[in-house]
């Protein structure tokens, strides 16, 4: 958390240390495993999870997120998650870190990664939630004063904002409680944990709704593929 504060989010330094601290909260280890790296922007996951023995693929709508990689990334595809090129029960794990806030319709990618799972497989899920104090992004935290009012406010107050995560530009409201309800009523997905990735110790916070959104900042579920159809 110290040094989010410090860059912001912004640095490898950051990504390369929440990559790491990701690959160590997996519902279990990847090796052998063929894993979806699902909005790999640069690949700093798709090297953590190589590193840890997966066969990745790498999965990216964005060519300009690609063109950022410090390291080349083997063969990424470029697709989007909510219409992805794979046929259904193709991964034994799927990783989605930091997508779902990123896109109007999140549901979509979720059931996305129900269909690609096979049947007993796993998906780590991580999103920061709308209402954490970093939702907002560009903008936070005006964000807590509306989606589309927060950037009017910000560039009334301080100009044009920095970066291009801005509210219902590239970043959309995405709530933990009404994300946990939807994977509860799939038949093809059980829900096994939820709790925040900075502080999962502090799990206890998600059982209480309002607490979550605002304390867990960034949102990590474990999903499993059931035996059920998808639909």
């Amino acid at each position: 958390m110290k040094m989010f504060l410090r860059t912001r989010g912004s640095s490898q330094e950051f990504a390369e240390a929440l990559a790491d601290r990701a690959i160590r909260q997996l519902p279990g280890p990847v090796r052998g495993l063929r894993v979806l790296d699902l909005g790999c922007g640069p690949g700093v996951y798709s090297r953590a999870l190589a590193g840890a023995g997966a066969e990745v693929l790498s999965c990216e709508i964005d060519e300009g997120e690609l063109r950022r990689a410090v390291h080349p990334i083997e063969r990424p595809i470029a697709a989007d998650g909510r219409c992805l090129p794979f046929p259904d029960a193709t991964f034994d794990a799927v990783v989605c870190s930091n997508v779902l806030e990123h896109t109007p319709q999140p549901f979509d990618v979720l059931a996305e990664i129900e269909r690609v799972l096979r049947p007993g497989a796993w998906g780590y899920v991580s999103w920061t939630n709308w209402y954490s104090p970093w939702g907002g992004h560009a903008v936070a935290p005006l964000h807590y004063v509306g989606a589309e009012r927060s950037l009017r406010w910000w560039r009334r107050m301080f100009g044009e904002p920095k970066g291009h995560n801005l509210p219902l530009r590239n970043v959309w409201p995405t709530y933990i409680g009404r994300t946990m309800a939807w994977v509860e009523q799939r038949r093809g997905l059980s829900l096994v944990e939820s709790y925040p990735r900075y502080w999962p110790w502090l799990r206890v916070i998600m059982k209480v709704p309002g607490v979550r959104e605002v304390l867990a900042w960034n949102c990590v579920l474990h999903v499993e593929r059931t035996v059920h159809p998808v639909g």
